[in-house]
């Protein structure tokens, strides 16, 4: 076999040289084949070949017919590749893209201290859109049971009956009770089973005992009828639907006396048109345990129910829940602490 190399100048790397390769053309023609996992395709050595696609370095082995490597096609990469070249070679994907181990540590960092920040917030936007949804629903139903008693007693449109000033608020318990199915009535917090509804809670603003700057909470030892949902009302018949209370004093947006320079108070005389009051706990002994939260009062008149105006008993909140505000406004403070 004549020298390849000096037959064919053209397929060594760097050859365009014509004289050289027209000085060699009475040189016997051969054949090579380029090989792959589904073909071999056999090529005159004179035929020109090209690849479509630039290849990466080291994956093209043309051979001879022979089996043997052709030493005519030379790509960077060294001699040692013996590889055949198929277009089904995995060689020819690119790595995939892998994240280090502190760009997923820094990832992860940000991400914690993003929830640190967001997390707080979700959490208290949801717990007030439940307290919101709960004191509209409890509103909704006591509305329904006193109508409902109106039209089982035969006034409707009148509460004199069901909230009559001449029963105890225990009676007037027991007879609103029966409107709400699976309910239980409390006596006081001595009865068994009871006194886990009977505890203090805040106002919602800070308000004072009225002789100090010292914050005071709320209680009460009134009948309660406590709801399958463990929402809970308390019930407070009065003896009369027009009271006059005298020496009430000139109030603060909290609900405080205001004093003078002197520390004097500037009284007046109140009428309340009441007949009942009913203070309800819309998520029963969980927290907060404060108007304006979770609790609220409830004015029964004559002829209609409607939202304490107080603002320490969560007026505010109230009427925004009720308006469709749904936004809840309160101050969180301690018992006991200073104004």
């Amino acid at each position: 076999m004549k020298d390849y190399k000096h037959c064919h100048p053209e397929f060594i790397s760097g050859s365009h040289n014509k004289e050289i390769l027209n000085s060699h053309n009475s040189c016997e023609p051969q054949r090579f084949s380029f090989q792959n996992d589904m073909s071999i395709v056999n090529l005159s050595p004179l035929q020109p070949f090209y690849f479509s696609t630039v290849l990466p370095v080291g994956l093209v082995n043309p051979t001879y017919a022979t089996g043997k490597p052709s030493p005519l096609i030379h790509l960077p990469g060294g001699e040692g590749n013996r590889e055949p070249f198929t277009h089904h070679s995995s060689r020819f994907t690119s790595r995939k893209a892998a994240f280090a181990l502190a760009e997923v540590l820094i990832t992860l960092g940000i991400i914690g201290v993003v929830a640190a920040m967001t997390l707080p917030t979700l959490v208290n936007n949801y717990k007030e859109k439940e307290l919101i949804t709960r004191t509209k629903k409890l509103y909704s139903n006591i509305q329904n049971a006193i109508v409902l008693a109106q039209k089982d007693l035969g006034v409707v449109g009148d509460n004199s009956v069901l909230f009559d000033v001449n029963q105890t608020s225990l009676q007037t318990a027991e007879k609103l009770s029966k409107y709400f199915n699976g309910s239980k009535v409390c006596e006081n917090q001595n009865q068994k089973g009871c006194s886990q509804y009977y505890y203090s809670v805040k106002f919602a603003t800070k308000k004072t005992s009225g002789g100090g700057d010292t914050t005071i909470s709320f209680n009460s030892n009134n009948p309660k009828i406590i709801l399958n949902d463990g929402s809970i009302i308390q019930v407070t018949q009065y003896t009369s639907c027009r009271r006059v209370q005298e020496n009430d004093c000139v109030q603060d947006s909290n609900g405080n006396c205001v004093k003078d320079e002197d520390g004097n108070t500037t009284n007046k005389t109140t009428i309340h048109t009441t007949c009942a009051a009913l203070a309800i706990d819309v998520n029963g002994t969980k927290l907060p345990n404060q108007f304006g939260a979770d609790l609220y009062y409830i004015n029964v008149y004559q002829n209609k129910v409607s939202p304490n105006t107080w603002t320490p008993y969560g007026s505010i909140s109230f009427r925004n829940i009720l308006t469709g505000k749904d936004k809840l406004q309160y101050t969180k403070y301690s018992v006991g602490s200073k104004l």
